[in-house]
């Protein structure tokens, strides 16, 4: 597989053909990579696209159309090779398409396209979902890409902090700024239907800004590890028990046959 370059005079950022993920993306003035590289000791992944599944369902098994499905945590995008199929100075497009092995786990034939366009220090990436089975196509989708915690050799974890444009919901209590808190984030910090559009990791000096819209779920997830992940999802993992088929799962969107599906997200450092 292929890493692929897009940049300017002030950062540039790699992308891979595998998962579609962003392996790198580097401020060229302050020298801070902010993309969480990955370790297997705390978590082998960067940012995956969740994609058909997020999280898992309860039994670990997708039913879908009276049949059962096996299918990894957070679908199978996050372990498919993608295409490249568009690459220039400041843009890289990348696509999958259905296959034997991904009509084993999920049986309908999709074309998934993600586009990473480069803006100053400011990286737009959208998706693009194609139903191109003959009949409705159930789906989940979520996004997870980690950052770096701390970025900076001379900071640490306990240094940075989150802070949102609008109150959220956490911890029972209205906060549009906290402190990492190391427990709450090892076990997931979920809020339901963010009002905010914007969070920020930074330590006051540096930071990365994820940029979101019409997410119904937003989630910040670090297993105690030197990384912070800022998650939006239009769904979320079975919490208890849901014995229900997947078509009917909360957040579970139907898309029509020959029908396509956008969303969009950004990342700014800073």
């Amino acid at each position: 597989m292929s890493v692929y370059t897009i940049q300017n005079e002030l950062v540039s950022v790699k992308i891979d053909e595998h998962a579609a993920e962003i392996h790198s993306f580097y401020d060229k003035e302050s020298g801070i990579e902010s993309m969480w590289q990955g370790d297997a000791k705390y978590w082998a992944g960067r940012n995956p696209t969740l994609f058909p599944m997020v999280g898992k369902t309860w039994d670990g098994v997708l039913h879908i159309q009276g049949k059962e499905y096996q299918m990894g945590n957070h679908g199978f995008c996050r372990h498919s090779d993608f295409q490249c199929i568009h690459h220039s100075e400041s843009e890289v497009v990348m696509e999958l398409c259905d296959s034997d092995e991904t009509l084993a786990q999920y049986p309908f034939q999709f074309r998934l396209e993600v586009k990473f366009s480069l803006h100053g220090k400011k990286l737009d990436i959208s998706y693009t979902v194609e139903n191109r089975s003959d009949v409705v196509m159930p789906f989940n989708f979520g996004l997870h890409p980690a950052f770096n915690c701390p970025s900076e050799d001379s900071s640490s974890f306990a240094d940075y902090y989150l802070e949102l444009n609008a109150k959220e919901d956490v911890d029972d209590k209205q906060m549009d700024h906290f402190q990492l808190d190391t427990e709450k984030l090892a076990k997931t910090i979920i809020i339901n239907q963010p009002k905010s559009t914007c969070a920020k990791l930074t330590n006051g000096k540096h930071g990365v800004m994820v940029e979101y819209k019409g997410f119904p779920w937003l989630a910040f997830w670090s297993p105690n590890a030197p990384f912070v992940c800022i998650e939006p999802w239009y769904s979320h993992t079975d919490f208890e028990k849901v014995d229900v088929p997947f078509e009917k799962r909360e957040g579970t969107i139907m898309l029509e046959v020959n029908k396509s599906w956008e969303t969009a997200y950004s990342i700014t450092v800073f």
